[in-house]
């Protein structure tokens, strides 16, 4: 790794991210590469992970930096310059096509060139991974001749498709992909393969990361698309020690979650609320790690078909037993069931998410590591449902606290303050949405879960979004880039999204600010209707000093 400070340095800039993470903007896509393959070979110090994507390298460190800290890690991101053949250390992928996609000849008519012309192009051309994102294993592929007479470059579909197959082959803007499992998806769909890029029996499941070379060859041969396979149902036999008789709204297994895999596109996810999720494990005396139940709005029933000793944290609901002596059970305790008790959790009071440990730890099969349950990426097991039973890991040697403080949850009768570290296109906005904001009162919509916690105004306000694009970011599309939980999207029409646990590693609506982990739980624990305002750090208070003097020395306008 090499420096050019009178090269990179006027191309390159550097945005904060929150608190512990930098977005580096950089002239093209080679640069891209080149950056992510040097800070590969010779990462920074406190580097977590990285996340290149179309224009820019998103830097997570492993804790906040400090403001010296976020100075000499943006003056080493302007500066580091990457060999420019670093990234064929990948290797090159052969994938054969057969070239009958449904909208091959609609992208020869917008082209202007014939079907077979487009087969041509796209067959006799060196791809490039840039990035992995939108699901496991999708890779976005950049061409290596950027000539107009080799360009295959095409807009999305006007109507993007509810279900494309596994194995289809595609186009959007400058980029092709293979999907690798069947989605939703705009793209333009020109062939199809049968070679399985994402496959979970593999050591590496992706066989695309970024800076892989593809080759795509047409064949005349039938292809079979096939979808990797969904996670097992959980098969714990004679030695089950819970079973579920009502899982609710929904019911999942979680653990801290799965790291090291954002290349193959693949996001941490793990528990929403860790602050519920460890007390309830220090309550029944496991590792802080250990995985648990979570539950959804309450309405959890299961029968112990064993001796256990269980906890349950979270959000507030009625929590009973009933077996030969019925009873009432408080939360943030934990209490023993005998084989046939059956545990009943009512609806929830107040918060959203309900945790139960039991000692031991939920056994099931882990998926890269983790026993997480991904609802986006679909990995790990599946949702629990009626009749599902569960194991136990092994006995810890901790012994159980009797008792632990509750968790703090939102409330439901008053406006909750989230404060908000900056991100990075908050110049994207004018600075009376901004000022606006801080006063402005949203409420959580229906439609949030565990990706994402959308906002909008609320129902009983007339007032439309404050937030509103600069006079310049009107028209503007923003390439897909790396994001963090806690990113504030805020797409055209200025409800903002708030990206939970289990948010796609790239997003393509800018970032205008970061909710940081320890007021991220609190989002997670709001239902529906919960009042929310998010409160932009200021340049006055130190976070707002560190991440403004970082911004101007990098000319950090977008």
């Amino acid at each position: 790794m090499t420096q050019d400070t009178a090269g990179a340095a006027r191309q390159r800039t550097t945005h904060a991210v929150g608190r512990s993470a930098m977005l580096v903007q950089c002239p093209d896509i080679g640069d891209v590469l080149a950056l992510h393959a040097a800070l590969l070979k010779a990462p920074l110090p406190n580097q977590l992970e990285l996340i290149p994507a179309a224009t820019t390298v998103l830097v997570r460190f492993r804790s906040r930096l400090t403001r010296r800290a976020a100075h000499e890690a943006a003056e080493a991101l302007r500066t580091l310059r990457g060999e420019a053949d670093a990234a064929t250390e990948s290797g090159t992928v052969e994938i054969p096509v057969l070239y009958r996609g449904e909208d091959l000849e609609d992208v020869a008519e917008h082209l202007g060139i014939t079907p077979e012309a487009v087969i041509d192009r796209h067959a006799h051309q060196e791809w490039t991974a840039a990035f992995s994102g939108f699901s496991p294993g999708f890779a976005y592929l950049v061409p290596a001749d950027a000539r107009p007479e080799a360009s295959l470059t095409v807009p999305r579909r006007a109507s993007p498709r509810t279900k494309v197959p596994a194995g289809s082959v595609a186009l959007a803007g400058d980029f092709s992909a293979v999907y690798p499992s069947d989605s939703p998806g705009g793209w333009q769909l020109i062939g199809t393969t049968d070679t399985p890029v994402w496959d979970l029996d593999r050591e590496v499941p992706a066989i695309i990361t970024p800076g892989t070379h593809v080759r795509f060859s047409p064949t005349r041969e039938t292809v079979e698309l096939q979808e990797s396979r969904p996670a097992a149902p959980p098969e714990p036999g004679e030695d089950a020690a819970l079973r579920i008789d009502a899982p609710g709204l929904s019911t999942i297994v979680q653990d801290a979650g799965r790291s090291g895999h954002i290349d193959w596109g693949v996001s941490p996810s793990g528990w929403a609320d860790p602050e519920a999720a460890r007390s309830a494990n220090r309550l029944v005396g496991n590792e802080a790690a250990a995985s648990v139940l979570e539950n959804t709005a309450g309405g959890l029933a299961l029968t112990a078909l064993k001796d256990t000793v269980l906890a349950v944290t979270g959000a507030r609901a009625e929590v009973s037993v009933a077996g030969e002596t019925a009873r009432r059970i408080p939360n943030d305790r934990p209490f023993a069931m005998l084989a046939g008790e059956r545990l009943s959790i009512g609806p929830t009071s107040r918060g959203l998410r309900v945790y139960v440990a039991a000692r031991g730890g939920f056994e099931v099969a882990p998926v890269l590591g983790s026993a997480a349950t991904d609802t986006l990426a679909r990995l790990g097991p599946p949702s629990l449902t009626r009749g599902s039973a569960v194991r136990l890991g092994p006995q810890p040697h901790h012994a159980v606290v009797p008792e632990l403080p509750s968790v703090p949850l939102p409330e439901t009768e008053a406006v909750n303050d989230i404060p908000v570290s900056p991100g990075p296109r908050s110049g994207w906005f004018t600075p009376e949405s901004l000022d606006a904001m801080a006063g402005f009162t949203w409420q959580v919509t229906q439609e949030s879960n565990r990706v994402g916690v959308r906002l909008a105004p609320r129902d009983d306000s007339e007032e439309e979004s404050p937030l509103i694009r600069t006079q310049e970011a009107q028209d503007r599309e923003l390439p897909s880039e790396g994001i963090v939980a806690g990113s504030i999207q805020v797409p055209p029409n200025g409800n903002p999204v708030i990206f939970m646990a289990d948010h796609p590693v790239t997003g393509g609506y800018p970032v205008i600010g970061v909710v940081e982990p320890e007021h991220l739980r609190l989002l997670a624990q709001a239902p529906p209707g919960t009042a929310i305002r998010l409160l932009l750090d200021s340049p006055e208070s130190p976070a707002g000093q560190h991440t403004t003097t970082t911004e101007n020395t990098t000319c950090a306008k977008s």
